[in-house]
């Protein structure tokens, strides 16, 4: 909450027009106002990293509510963080779900955490197995290299060493560093052979196509496309 502090009392204001004014015609502001999902979500990462919270947030839900993937996510990472709203795990998961649903990467993954922890969600690591294998197979690093872990621990999934080395071996083609350390371990306990041929076939690895809307490209806008689509890493 903003500190109240005492001021001198304002000067009477100006009188207000009788017709409000309107955004400039084809500006972010005034496709937003007729209700475009991807204006109000644009607008609200601007309104976000501006300091204004409570506009961002309320263009957020509306773009949100009308279905829109990317504007669900970032709502539900607000109510993860307590950025701008209460910190609210269940809100967080379900807002989540939704983007997941509706096919974005980031949330798949952070969907899987959230059933991993036990996070707004009771915890089911068979439904985090899923979620993280849906993330994995559209390129999502953090969940190829947690989809290792469950098979190397047998978590959520029968254990199983060479998807384990598969996945670990994706990851670190990716660029993680963890996951290269346990790649040499897994080829050692496979034996070179095997483990090689797991190497080579994860080295062929393709990320399947996933809906390019639902993950921030939304083409040609009329207002032009902004800089402050917003940071939104996924969580390990």
């Amino acid at each position: 909450k903003a500190k109240q502090v005492q001021v001198a009392a304002a000067a009477p204001p100006a009188q207000a027009p009788l017709v409000a004014a309107l955004p400039p015609s084809g500006s972010l502001e005034q496709a937003a106002a007729r209700g475009d999902p991807v204006a109000q979500y644009e607008l609200a990462l601007v309104r976000l990293s501006s300091g204004m919270p409570d506009e961002g947030v309320l263009l957020l839900r509306r773009a949100a509510n009308q279905g829109l993937a990317m504007a669900q996510y970032r709502l539900g990472k607000l109510f993860e963080r307590g950025e701008g709203v209460p910190p609210d795990l269940n809100q967080a998961r379900q807002w989540t779900e939704r983007a997941a649903a509706a096919g974005n990467r980031k949330a798949m993954h952070d969907l899987g955490v959230f059933y991993a922890r036990g996070e707004g969600v009771e915890l089911d690591e068979a439904t985090a197995f899923r979620w993280f294998r849906q993330a994995a197979e559209m390129g999502v690093a953090d969940s190829q290299y947690n989809l290792g872990v469950l098979y190397q621990q047998g978590r959520g999934v029968a254990a199983n060493p060479a998807e384990a080395l598969y996945w670990f071996t994706v990851a670190a083609k990716a660029g993680d560093a963890d996951a290269r350390a346990k790649v040499s371990s897994l080829q050692a306990q496979l034996g070179s052979q095997r483990g090689q041929e797991i190497v080579e076939r994860a080295e062929a690895f393709v990320a399947r196509p996933s809906s390019a809307r639902a993950n921030g490209e939304f083409g040609q806008r009329a207002w032009g496309k902004i800089a402050a689509e917003g940071p939104s890493t996924p969580q390990s």
